[in-house]
């Protein structure tokens, strides 16, 4: 199992250099594919294909961030976006803060003027890595399967990643240094505020309901807020080894907690 913390966290980055909707050499193998649609068959947990990709960033080069930063946004919150590369998601010039990078992971919008609009925020910021599905609250599992797996792919040398969201302040240097000056942390970390007992949401109207063909239990096992939360690369790789045989439920922390259970 992949061992749990129990802080309320926050982080924060530094942004590379990238382009428009081409996938850098070096992610290629690891990160093509089709839609990010369900896959259909029998099993009432689906799984989603690795999607195409319509933005990414380039690949971390050496040396590799000491922290990074995957920050969920929709397309519309360009103001959220801005505000963090500002504030905690920018350099912090002239501390002892361990380096840090900040990639947001987005979906497709509905509108192609949109879409636009978020080539030239690319090709201006070079932070952000979009995936070919609908951006939508049911999707966030979706974004968080192609952070893990972007992480993995283009970013392996990274110890830590911290995955928050557009909407929280993080205090970087708090995180990295306490995450580079802890003796004796985990090998499989999953840092973050947790959530125990808590019941599925059964109710077929609400944006959280979880159906029992997905998951029939009582209760979720522990998992950490999504607000903000900290893995080890040893805890992203085995969490991306458990996703295949993990129920697509939503919230997305939900399931990283039974992914991180498996």
């Amino acid at each position: 199992d992949v061992a749990a913390g129990g802080h309320d966290i926050a982080a924060g980055g530094h942004d590379a250099a990238a382009g428009a909707p081409e996938v850098p050499p070096g992610c290629v193998g690891l990160l093509s594919g089709g839609s990010g649609d369900l896959d259909a068959g029998p099993d009432p947990a689906p799984t989603p294909r690795t999607p195409r990709l319509l933005l990414s960033p380039a690949p971390c080069s050496p040396p590799a961030p000491f922290l990074l930063i995957l920050v969920p946004s929709a397309p519309s919150h360009v103001a959220e976006r801005l505000a963090v590369r500002d504030t905690w998601g920018g350099p912090w010039g002239g501390s002892a803060t361990p380096p840090a990078r900040t990639v947001f992971v987005l979906g497709s919008p509905a509108s192609p003027r949109w879409q636009r609009e978020l080539q030239r925020e690319s090709r201006q910021h070079g932070d952000m890595l979009q995936g070919d599905f609908g951006d939508s609250y049911a999707n966030l599992t979706r974004k968080t399967l192609l952070l893990l797996r972007w992480a993995r792919a283009c970013c392996d040398a990274a110890p830590f990643l911290l995955k928050a969201d557009d909407d929280v302040f993080v205090n970087v240097p708090a995180i990295a240094t306490h995450l580079a000056t802890w003796p004796g942390a985990p090998a499989r970390l999953y840092l973050g505020r947790v959530h125990w007992r808590v019941s599925p949401n059964r109710a077929p109207r609400s944006r959280h309901h979880v159906p029992e063909a997905l998951y029939a239990g009582r209760a979720f096992p522990p998992y950490c807020s999504g607000t903000a939360y900290v893995l080890s690369r040893q805890a992203a790789t085995a969490l991306l080894a458990a996703a295949a045989g993990v129920p697509l439920v939503a919230p997305e922390d939900v399931w990283v907690g039974l992914a991180a259970r498996r």
